[in-house]
């Protein structure tokens, strides 16, 4: 049976960081990607600049920068602009190109390789090969196979829809908050080197989708704003953080549940993740503190939606105050480090 130190299941952001460390260390390591190509992944491609900072990403990565956004809510518009970059985006293939060009010499790769059976030593891919290993890493998403094999359930999550519409209408970052239309959640513009990433996000067991796609169509004709003939692309959001480390098995990223149940963000916590996972596998005494700072973020962002829930009568006075509030430079700028 072949055998490999470590097989990472998900050639993602976790999957590729962690495999470029432990790689750089001399460990054997395996990469199982589901899909033919690294890289494409239904997502709007926002990043905020701790991803930036943390990658070091070259200039030809990184599709738009911004130094301000437009908050949107029923009575209030507010431009919020202080002269420094906060927000960034990007093309998915292109950041998987870029992590792939940094793996060494001992990171095999394989595409088109479905994980069937795991077991806690081996397991096997496409329904015929066998594989080992000492220690084994979901990075493999919101549906993660490993978290099932770990019999972890998923019960807080979020979906996430958007289209991607031609370059032209919409040149600005922007932010919408209407209870008619999102409830606690929004809807966001994104522009896009080559596009215009437009779309809404709700919970999951929550919301029933056909209301919420109708009610964002509404604020899409409200809006004029032509969806007609542009494909609808949905992804699931996992927030159900239930623990990255189990004996020899670990979940990162979006397997673990670390992305961010509020504003959405799930990059940079696959980053993380994927750090320390790696490095406490090369060293078990490891501190994983950047999983842990990330996790008070998250907690602390989460906090924040569950008063927006709790305020639902008033919800929207509430919208209309923090859209004119974030105007005022001491206010904004404040807001801006709490969510980037």
């Amino acid at each position: 049976m072949e055998k490999y130190e470590v097989i990472i299941i998900g050639a993602g952001p976790a999957g590729l960081n962690a495999a470029k460390i432990l790689g750089e260390a001399g460990k054997s390591v395996l990469i199982l990607e589901k899909n033919a190509e690294i890289g494409p992944k239904i997502c709007a491609g926002g990043l905020t600049r701790k991803s930036i900072q943390y990658l070091n990403l070259p200039e030809s990565i990184i599709d738009y920068k911004y130094n301000e956004i437009f908050f949107n809510s029923p009575r209030v518009r507010t431009r919020i602009n202080f002269g420094e970059t906060f927000f960034y985006t990007i093309d998915r293939k292109n950041l998987g190109a870029w992590q792939l060009q940094k793996l060494g010499h001992n990171v095999t790769v394989r595409t088109s390789s479905h994980v069937g059976k795991i077991e806690k030593d081996y397991l096997i891919i496409n329904d015929q090969e066998k594989i080992g290993f000492e220690f084994l890493i979901g990075a493999d998403g919101s549906n993660s196979v490993v978290r099932r094999f770990l019999k972890i359930k998923t019960r807080l999550a979020g979906v996430a829809v958007q289209y991607k519409l031609p370059l032209g209408d919409f040149p600005d970052f922007e932010i919408f908050l209407n209870s008619k239309f999102f409830s606690s959640w929004y809807s966001w513009i994104f522009p896009h080197r080559d596009h215009i990433s437009i779309g809404y996000g709700y919970p999951q067991k929550v919301f029933s989708p056909l209301i919420a796609q109708k009610k964002f169509e509404a604020w899409a004709k409200e809006r004029n704003i032509s969806l007609e003939n542009v494909p609808r692309e949905v992804f699931l959001i996992n927030c159900d953080y239930r623990g990255w480390k189990f004996g020899n098995i670990f979940l990162a990223g979006d397997a673990a549940g670390l992305a961010d149940g509020f504003t959405g963000e799930g990059i940079y916590q696959a980053l993380v993740s994927g750090e320390d996972i790696a490095k406490t596998i090369l060293d078990p005494r490891h501190k994983a503190r950047k999983i842990h700072a990330a996790l008070r973020d998250k907690y602390l962002h989460e906090a924040m939606l569950v008063v927006v829930i709790i305020l639902w009568p008033v919800r929207n006075i509430l919208f209309n105050f923090i859209t004119w509030a974030v105007g005022k430079r001491i206010i904004g700028r404040t807001l801006i480090r709490i969510l980037t």
